[in-house]
């Protein structure tokens, strides 16, 4: 269980810090025809010139979705450094409320991220246009987060139950659902 535990968090941290990698950078799309150009969700850059994108309200919604991933990414991986001392509070474990993060933050992040494909792949399909790494790399981010999501998920099956409320006759705890 600690190996699951530890594996649960290290690819926790490894999605957040490639989400955060891939939200700052401009390498989601470039262009390699006539009019040279790399592309994040925040600006598109020219020999050494950006611009910040407008006209766009799909980017606004990828950025905020990216963003509140990350952000719960953040939460999950205190959860996660919170499995190894046990913490519960009454049937919810850190490991499971961490499950639950990780499982919330994939959700935004792929739809963010199948909203950005699905919206620049007629310009992929029809130029000179390409993916580049940062785009790739929040793809990993999602598999990441789906491994870590399923270790948490296991630890929290793995967990023994410990009631230490009095109970009354006929009342019951089940902390497994």
């Amino acid at each position: 269980m600690l190996c699951q535990k530890l594996f649960g968090l290290v690819c926790c941290c490894l999605a957040f810090s490639s989400n955060l990698t891939s939200l700052l950078c401009n390498y989601w799309l470039v262009n390699f025809g006539s009019d040279l150009f790399n592309e994040g969700t925040w600006q598109r850059c020219t020999n050494s010139t950006c611009i910040r994108l407008t006209g766009r309200e799909y980017i606004l919604a990828i950025n905020g979705m990216v963003i509140l991933s990350t952000c719960m990414l953040v939460f999950g991986i205190v959860l996660s450094f919170l499995t190894f001392f046990d913490s519960r509070v009454g049937c919810v474990t850190a490991s499971l409320a961490a499950c639950i993060l990780e499982v919330l933050s994939v959700i935004l992040l792929f739809t963010g991220l199948l909203v950005y494909t699905t919206a620049t792949i007629y310009n992929i399909l029809n130029s000179t246009y390409k993916f580049d790494w940062a785009l790739v790399l929040s793809w990993i981010s999602v598999t990441l987060l789906i491994v870590a999501g399923t270790s948490h998920c296991l630890v929290h099956k793995a967990t023994p139950q410990t009631s230490y409320e009095s109970m009354q006759e006929g009342d019951a705890i089940n902390c497994r659902g």
